[in-house]
């Protein structure tokens, strides 16, 4: 007899949340910028952080900030949230900037 597969179910018992949260800070002995020479000192003290939501419908990762719009490098989607966090990694590190965690 035949059994009814329920992928969503098996998705759900996978994921760890649907909104993560990158928590960033400066490299070590260098000061974090970007393109117009520095980066938001909220993303370090807390008060503004960049999170990873997941939306259901579309099965895909999307970056947004607490406060503020994307830098164009970060407005994609991403099928998978190790994409996703690899895109965030490469993006913050030409900027001096590493992932300290991830908030599930």
């Amino acid at each position: 007899m035949l059994e009814m597969y329920d992928v969503e179910a098996r998705r759900r018992g996978k994921m760890k949340s649907d909104d993560r949260t990158f928590v960033l800070r400066p490299m070590e002995g260098k000061n974090p910028r970007d393109t117009k020479g520095n980066v938001d000192p909220r993303l370090f003290q807390g008060e503004n952080n960049l999170h990873a939501i997941y939306d259901d419908i579309k099965g895909m990762w999307t970056l947004r900030y607490e406060v503020g719009g994307l830098p164009e490098a970060l407005k994609q989607k991403f099928t998978t949230f190790s994409d996703c966090e690899d895109t965030v990694r490469r993006y913050f590190a030409n900027r001096s900037v590493e992932i300290e965690k991830v908030i599930d």
